[in-house]
């Protein structure tokens, strides 16, 4: 389980009213952090799969018809906190048919190495 309450909610928006919502949030309790990266801009939250995710796995007919020949990625919502100086834009990545990683790219500057402990999503 995804212990970053930030990361989880960013994914539980984003999935939600997906077309296959219920195995993607299936995935979401199969899901640990394993790495971040934090590239002064902005964070990498890599996830980590865990036992038993594989059958809640994407098949290659439903990555087509959730992106097409687009990339397998959603961003929906926008990360607000005016006090800290945030924009950010924030986009699940998949790989393989698996939720696999969280982006959040700051648009107006340095975002911070700690986890916000407050702030607004805002959909795009």
């Amino acid at each position: 389980m995804i212990k970053s309450e930030l990361i989880s909610t960013i994914i539980e928006l984003t999935v939600e009213s997906e077309k296959f919502e219920s195995q993607l949030f299936k995935q979401l309790e199969l899901l640990t952090e394993k790495e971040s990266e934090h590239t002064r801009v902005g964070l990498y939250v890599y996830l980590k799969p865990e036992n038993g995710i594989e059958e809640h796995r994407l098949s290659k007919s439903q990555l087509d018809q959730m992106f097409g020949k687009h990339n397998h990625e959603l961003t929906k919502f926008e990360l607000i906190n005016k006090n800290e100086n945030i924009l950010a834009d924030l986009t699940v990545h998949f790989s393989n048919g698996i939720i696999d990683c969280v982006e959040i790219w700051n648009k107006l500057g340095d975002y911070p190495k700690e986890e916000l402990l407050t702030y607004e999503l805002k959909r795009i």
